[in-house]
């Protein structure tokens, strides 16, 4: 049994080892996307280190010290800084897998209405809960990019996106969960609504993390999807 401190190492080489031994299979190509995946990756994860230091310095959120590696860098464990690039990674690969096998997007011709009743309400769920800082910036920042992404750039991915989320939402409580229920990562309940996500023994995780894996991966579809558009104008 591994020692505590690699609990966290752990579980983000674990989440990361399917994907990455998959990332060559013929039907996925996740190697042949690396030119649109990896800055996809990079510009959302310089947005979310910056609002995670923040959140870390404020103590918003804290880390344990028995179940992560004693080095520090800004604040945050090593293994802190790896779940922005990891945990993406890993929600590209369900996105192309999810994708792949069921090619008729059978959300598209719905996605805007998803995209604006979900925005509408994550806006209205941060504006009551403006005081508490976690809860209003996970909320008020993914509702407003569903917002703009469906009536301002009306982009034809969301029902995709949708899709490979609520795909992805069943590792993401097996890998939160337990960074929770551990807990590896702790949270000031004064500071997000206190609603909890429970299952004993695997998840004790805030809602608001939802809100805040909703923005992280959409802001990296968005991004992918942006410059596959790209590429393929340009070789058009």
């Amino acid at each position: 049994m591994l020692p505590d401190k690699y609990t966290y190492l752990a579980l983000m080489l674990g989440s990361l080892a399917y994907p990455l031994l998959q990332s060559f299979e013929k039907r996925i190509f996740m190697w042949k996307r690396m030119r649109e995946i990896a800055p996809a990756i990079l510009i959302t994860a310089l947005f979310f280190t910056i609002w995670d230091v923040y959140f870390t310095v404020e103590r918003v959120w804290w880390f344990s010290d028995t179940h992560t590696l004693p080095y520090r860098f800004i604040y945050m464990p090593l293994e802190e800084w790896s779940f922005f690039f990891i945990i993406p990674y890993c929600c590209f690969f369900v996105y192309f897998v999810v994708n792949y096998f069921i090619p008729s997007d059978p959300l598209k011709k719905h996605q805007h209405q998803i995209a604006r009743i979900l925005g509408c309400l994550l806006l209205i769920v941060g504006i009551v809960f403006f005081d508490r800082i976690y809860t209003s910036v996970a909320t008020l920042g993914s509702g407003a990019l569903l917002l703009f992404l469906s009536y301002r750039m009306k982009v034809d991915y969301l029902g995709k996106f949708f899709l490979g989320f609520l795909f992805s939402t069943i590792p993401f409580i097996l890998v939160n969960g337990q960074l929770t229920e551990i807990p590896v990562v702790m949270y000031d309940n004064a500071e997000n609504t206190g609603i909890r996500i429970t299952i004993e023994g695997i998840a004790n995780i805030p809602v608001e993390d939802l809100a805040y894996n909703l923005l992280m991966l959409l802001m990296n579809v968005s991004i992918y999807e942006f410059l596959t558009a790209r590429k393929a104008r340009l070789a058009g």
